[in-house]
C-alpha cells in the first residue's frame, strides 16, 4: 500500500482564516491521489485502531428531524457510490463490521477520514445532521449537536460573524463543488485525536518533538437533499520529514501569525519551537550514543 500523501499548505504570508476553496481534483502534487475523495495508504491501520478507541460521544447524531435523516441518507448513498469506484473492499469490510451501530458508523470505522453532514435548514442557516469526528483538532464535537453554521464557526478568529455570510457559505457547500481546502497547525506529538480532554494542556512547555498537522477538507454538495457532506483527513509530518525550504516557510509563518490565531491554534512562538527542536536533538543524541 502506498505511503501517505504529502501536503504543505503553509504560506510565508501572515496566517489568516479563510475559505481557501479549490475545485476538487486540483493537482497539489499528489497525482492521481488528488482525484480521490478517500485516500487509503499504509497508515490506515493506525487510523482505524485509534478511531475505534475514541469515546462514543465523538459521534453526534441528530434524531427526530426528517431533514437530518434525509441528509444522512443522501450522504450514505454518495459514500456508497463513491467507494464502489475508489475502494470497493471498504464497503465489504464495513458490511462485516458487527460492532458498528449503523452503516454510517461502519464506514467511519473503515475509513481514515472523519466526516460531518450539514443540512441547509431554515433560511440556509445550516444545521448539523451528523458529526463523526474522532480526530478533532482542539475542539469538542459533542457540543455541536444540531448547531447552526454560524455557531460552529463563531470561535474561529476572522470568521465573518454575520448570518448573511454564514448563509452564503452554506449555500456554496450545498449547491456548488465539490471543493477541497487545507488547514494546518503545529503540535508537539502526532496524536490523531487532539480533543481538548486528551491533548497536553501545556502544549509547548517542555515539548520534545515538533509535527506539522494538516487537514485535507472536502465539501461534497448533495443538492437534492439540500445538504452537504464534509470530509476531513488528518496528516502529520515530523519536522525532520520537511525540507529546509519548508522549515524556512514555517518559521516565517510563525513569526508573522497574529496573536489571536496563535492562541486559537496553539501554535508555538519561535523560541518555543527552537526549544522543542533542541530537546528533540538532545534526545536523539542520547538514544544514539547513550
Amino acid at each position: 500500500m502506498s505511503s501517505k500523501a504529502r501536503y504543505f499548505p503553509v504560506s510565508p504570508k501572515p496566517l489568516k482564516m479563510s475559505a481557501g476553496l479549490h475545485r476538487f481534483g486540483t493537482d497539489f502534487g499528489q497525482g492521481a491521489r488528488d482525484q480521490q475523495f478517500f485516500q487509503l495508504d499504509s497508515e490506515r491501520g493506525r487510523y482505524l485502531a485509534e478511531k475505534r478507541a475514541a469515546p462514543l460521544r465523538r459521534r453526534v447524531l441528530v434524531d427526530g428531524d426528517a431533514g437530518a435523516a434525509e441528509a444522512r441518507g443522501a450522504a450514505l448513498a454518495w459514500m456508497r457510490s463513491t467507494l464502489a469506484l475508489e475502494a470497493p473492499h471498504v464497503l465489504v469490510e464495513a458490511a462485516r463490521d458487527t460492532g458498528a451501530r449503523d452503516e454510517l458508523d461502519a464506514l467511519a470505522r473503515a475509513l481514515p477520514e472523519d466526516f460531518c453532514v450539514l443540512c441547509a435548514g431554515v433560511n440556509d442557516a445550516g444545521s448539523t445532521a451528523l458529526i463523526d469526528v474522532r480526530f478533532p483538532s482542539g475542539w469538542r464535537p459533542e457540543r455541536l449537536a444540531g448547531a447552526d453554521f454560524e455557531h460552529i464557526h463563531r470561535p474561529v478568529p476572522g470568521f465573518p460573524g454575520t448570518a448573511r455570510a454564514a448563509q452564503s457559505m452554506v449555500r456554496t457547500m450545498v449547491e456548488r463543488g465539490p471543493f477541497v481546502r487545507f488547514v494546518w497547525t503545529m503540535c508537539p506529538e502526532d496524536r490523531l485525536d487532539q480533543h481538548p480532554e486528551v491533548r497536553s494542556s501545556s502544549r509547548w512547555d517542555g515539548a520534545h518533538d515538533v509535527w506539522l498537522r494538516v487537514e485535507r477538507q472536502i465539501t461534497v454538495p448533495l443538492p437534492a437533499a439540500r445538504s452537504s457532506l464534509f470530509l476531513i483527513r488528518v496528516y502529520h509530518y515530523r519536522w525532520d520529514e520537511l525540507t529546509t525550504e519548508q522549515h524556512a516557510v514555517l518559521r516565517t509563518a510563525l513569526a508573522e501569525v497574529p496573536d489571536e490565531l496563535r492562541i486559537y491554534k496553539s501554535l508555538p512562538t519561535i523560541p518555543e519551537l527552537d526549544a522543542a527542536l533542541a530537546r528533540a536533538q538532545r534526545e536523539a543524541r542520547h538514544g544514539r550514543f547513550g
